[in-house]
C-alpha cells in the first residue's frame, strides 16, 4: 500500500480462565482505518480504507465435560467491512490492472473510493473432541468440527461497476464439517 494508513480503535476484552473445567472470552472492537493511495490525479484523498472494518465481536468458550471430552465453541460477528469499489477498466491506458487507476468512469467522473460497506458477518463454529489416552505416554485425539453452524448468509457483494455481477453476491461463507484427529508422543 502506498501513502499512510491511520488506525484508531478500541478494544474491550473479557476473559474468565479456565476453572472449574471451563473458560470464556468476549472481546469487541470498534476501529476505523484510514489511509492515502498515490496518483493524486484518480486516489490521493485520505479516507477509509477497503480494510476498515467498524464493529467486530467474538465469544469463546471452552468447557472440559467428562474424561478428556471437551466441547468449544466461538461465535463471530462483524459489521461495516468496507470494500474497494471500482468502475474495472483502464480508461486512460496507462497499463496494468491497479485498482487505483481503474475508478475512471467513461462519462469522466470517478467512483467513490472504498464507499461500499459489505453485508455483516455472523458464524458459530463448535469443536467436539476426545482424548484417549494409550500406553507410554501416547495420546489420540478424535476432532469433530462444523463452522458456520447455523448457515447464517455470509457473502461478499461485486463491487466492479462494469462486471455483470455488480452488487451480487460473488462467494460465500457455508456450513461445512470436517473430521480429524491427533496422534500426540
Amino acid at each position: 500500500m502506498n501513502g499512510r494508513s491511520t488506525y484508531h480503535g478500541l478494544q474491550t476484552a473479557i476473559t474468565k480462565r479456565m476453572s472449574n473445567h471451563w473458560q470464556g472470552a468476549v472481546t469487541y472492537t470498534l476501529s476505523g482505518l484510514w489511509d492515502a493511495l498515490g496518483k493524486p490525479d484518480l486516489n490521493g484523498e485520505y479516507g477509509l480504507s477497503s480494510s476498515d472494518l467498524r464493529h467486530r465481536a467474538v465469544m469463546s468458550g471452552i468447557w472440559e465435560v467428562y474424561r478428556g471430552f471437551q466441547v468449544s465453541g466461538t461465535h463471530y460477528m462483524g459489521v461495516g467491512q468496507r470494500a474497494q469499489t471500482i468502475y474495472g477498466g483502464d480508461l486512460r491506458n496507462l497499463g496494468g490492472s491497479d485498482p487505483s487507476i481503474q475508478r475512471l468512469r467513461p462519462d469522466g467522473t470517478i467512483v467513490p473510493r472504498n464507499a461500499f460497506v459489505q453485508p455483516a458477518r455472523n458464524r458459530t463454529a463448535i469443536r467436539l473432541q476426545q482424548r484417549i489416552v494409550l500406553p507410554a505416554r501416547v495420546s489420540l485425539d478424535l476432532i469433530a468440527e462444523a463452522f458456520d453452524v447455523f448457515n447464517h448468509t455470509n457473502v461478499t457483494i461485486n463491487t466492479q461497476e462494469n462486471n455483470a455481477l455488480y452488487l451480487k453476491p460473488t462467494s460465500g461463507e457455508f456450513r461445512t464439517v470436517q473430521l480429524g484427529f491427533r496422534l500426540t508422543f
